[in-house]
């Protein structure tokens, strides 16, 4: 538990109320929770907020709200990130820095700081930088590196030669760097290609629950800095985003693809192999892509198409069916 004031001055906030005032969790609008803190974006909110029976909110500057304790930031679901941070509860209690039960080969180098759940495997050659944390049944096999403070949960899994940068999380289950899925026909008989290649995850990549990213065939599979992936995405061997790409849930992409930077695929996404996607490409939910995509904007439809002519198309395609039913009908 926190008072506003202690709030406002580590998030660096203006405060406009009662500083005394104990915040004992976070929560939204809509949740209505008494003793917590909450933000409001715009007009709708603000007068959802008022009557509410929560006591604090962050603001826009200038925003007050009557009868409410308010912390005033330029970006106020931004200001709440970092106040969700001074809540966090820990994760997984252990006594000791590296659990008794972890397997660590001998020529592992292990940073400073690092802690070490139960059942842990680390192979040879691993290199772990300062201030990681491997939780519960984490696979870090031969060869890998770790940047300082990234974050691996339980049962994540890093094939041989891996390379993550700084900062990288690993959501529980994810598995980098498993085998391409790479055949070839011969007298019958479909025949297993080593994949010889590895993943390279850059610095602030976050890779969600359940998520694939095969290691290439004979070189890399890259994910760019600062990009997000969500739970249950795959990226086949070879495939390189750029930074800062936000790939929704259940995306696929397939090997030899290549993304920009800033390029966001909603859900369930497919995209075929070897094309290019250009930077500042949105991508709306269920779409495919067949094709490059050279311009930036915003895509829609199967097989993709500039977002507008694609709505066009839907409301022609409606219009016609309807038309088609009304003649029916007489």
């Amino acid at each position: 538990m926190l008072t506003v004031a202690d709030i406002a001055e580590r998030v660096g906030l203006a405060l406009h109320g009662d500083p005394s005032l104990v915040i004992k969790g976070l929560c939204g609008v809509t949740d209505n929770q008494p003793d917590c803190l909450s933000f409001v974006m715009s007009g709708k909110h603000a007068r959802l907020a008022v009557s509410s029976q929560i006591p604090a909110f962050v603001v826009k500057p200038g925003a007050l709200l009557a009868g409410k304790i308010c912390l005033e930031h330029a970006a106020p679901e931004y200001a709440m990130a970092l106040i969700a941070g001074l809540f966090e509860r820990s994760r997984f209690t252990q006594d000791t820095a590296i659990h008794p039960s972890a397997v660590i080969h001998p020529s592992a180098e292990i940073g400073a700081q690092v802690q070490i759940g139960p059942g842990v495997c680390i192979g040879a050659g691993v290199r772990i930088g300062a201030r990681c944390r491997l939780y519960a049944g984490v696979v870090v096999m031969d060869r890998v590196t770790l940047g300082a403070d990234c974050v691996l949960y339980p049962h994540v899994v890093l094939r041989e030669d891996c390379v993550l940068g700084e900062r990288v999380i690993l959501q529980p289950g994810a598995i980098i760097g498993g085998d391409g899925y790479g055949f070839v026909a011969h007298a019958g008989h479909h025949v297993k290609i080593p994949q010889l290649g590895t993943v390279v995850l850059e610095d602030d990549v976050e890779i969600g629950a359940n998520t694939t990213i095969d290691r290439g065939r004979f070189t890399e599979t890259r994910v760019g800095r600062g990009t997000k992936i969500d739970n249950l995405v795959m990226l086949g061997h070879n495939v390189k985003t750029g930074e800062n790409c936000l790939l929704v849930s259940q995306v696929g992409i397939s090997g030899s693809t290549q993304l920009g930077d800033r390029v966001t695929l909603a859900g369930q996404v497919g995209v075929t192999g070897h094309i290019n996607i250009c930077s500042d490409v949105t991508v709306l939910g269920k779409a495919g892509i067949t094709k490059s995509i050279r311009e930036p904007g915003f895509y829609a439809g199967m097989p993709i198409k500039p977002v507008e002519r694609w709505r066009r198309a839907m409301a022609y395609l409606y219009r016609a069916s309807a038309k088609d039913a009304e003649h029916h009908e007489d």
